[in-house]
């Protein structure tokens, strides 16, 4: 048999090697194909990439972007480019540390026929502190591997991306296209979110792999970010999409739309202290949201600039004291 990893890499030329030799040093029956999808880098992480494809011909496979595509794009043509018969995702920064994390893996998915996508434990790297932190488990995982529950109210994924084998003939039931068209922040999401309505998940408790964890990272957009608003408006995108492909199965509605968008705007004019614009905003939303919890807080404290400004103050020290303990 064979597997296939989807290497998603931009502008990672301090880490991809460590990604790709983590990959390459992997054991077991089976034969190993590496997808690179490099993503029109403007450093030298494109050369990287050459350079192992020239090293390792028959297992590196590159998808060398001609523009950027965006990591929707990308990653839809390094999906779309793997012929294994499994398939494990892992960014270009992320790294694995358990030689035997396939293997264990396939020999899960081979004796358990029903089951479609296992994953791992693993650990976080906080940057910045240069911190290793036990712990990548899958969120909630369930002895009979029915977890679409999880995906009805919540964003988020079952378990990261870089812990994650699955079958490749579940990729039938994603539209990649429709990911791209509607303009999807993320896709690990939406595509754990539709296997698990066609397959069950499974857990192997093993640490097997690193993630890093940046202040930059798209978990962690920052209020000033020029893709803030994109970025959550492409999270709406994929809970109405969901709701569409599976009614009355996952929590939403307009008003939770609106609700949701109205509230992030909100607390990026809060951040940035912007109270005329915080006022004009309460001001639109007031016939859709008059009665929203949410809406009605904020309400509350744009009645006057001090409330404002003791909110903002009350808001920023929440913010950084839950940041600084993810980072």
């Amino acid at each position: 048999m064979k597997v296939s990893i989807a290497v998603i890499t931009y502008n990672q030329q301090e880490t991809l090697a460590q990604t790709l030799d983590s990959i390459l040093m992997q054991k077991g029956n089976f034969s190993l194909e590496i997808v690179v999808g490099e993503d029109c880098s403007t450093d030298g992480t494109r050369r990287i990439v050459t350079e192992y494809h020239n090293r390792y011909p028959d297992i590196v496979k590159p998808i060398l972007q001609s523009k950027n595509r965006g990591i929707m794009g990308n990653s839809a043509d390094t999906f779309r480019a793997c012929t294994g018969d499994y398939i494990n995702m892992i960014a270009g920064d992320d790294y694995w540390v358990d030689e035997y994390k396939l293997a264990k893996q396939v020999n899960f998915l081979e004796e358990h026929p029903d089951y479609g996508l296992v994953a791992t434990d693993g650990y976080r790297l906080l940057v910045k502190k240069n911190k290793l932190i036990p712990g990548l488990p899958p969120i909630n995982p369930i002895e009979n591997g029915q977890v679409f529950s999880r995906f009805s109210n919540t964003f988020g994924v079952y378990a990261m991306p870089l812990t994650v084998l699955f079958r490749a003939e579940l990729l039938k039931y994603i539209d990649f296209d429709e990911f791209e068209k509607r303009k999807f922040s993320v896709e690990d999401t939406p595509l754990q979110a539709i296997l698990s309505h066609h397959a069950k998940f499974g857990y192997i408790p093993d640490k097997t792999a690193v993630y890093r964890v940046y202040q930059e990272s798209a978990t962690f957009i920052s209020f000033n970010h020029p893709k803030y608003l994109d970025y959550h408006k492409g999270l709406v995108a994929i809970r109405k999409y969901l709701d569409e492909l599976f009614p009355n199965e996952v929590v939403y509605s307009e008003e939770w739309a609106n609700e949701y968008m109205f509230y992030r705007e909100y607390l990026k004019h809060l951040h940035n202290v912007r109270y005329k614009d915080s006022k004009k905003l309460v001001d639109t939303y007031s016939d859709t949201l008059s009665h929203n919890a949410k809406y009605l807080k904020a309400k509350k404290y744009t009645t006057s600039l001090i409330s404002f400004i003791l909110f903002h103050f009350y808001k920023e020290f929440s913010y950084k004291t839950e940041l600084s303990k993810k980072l």
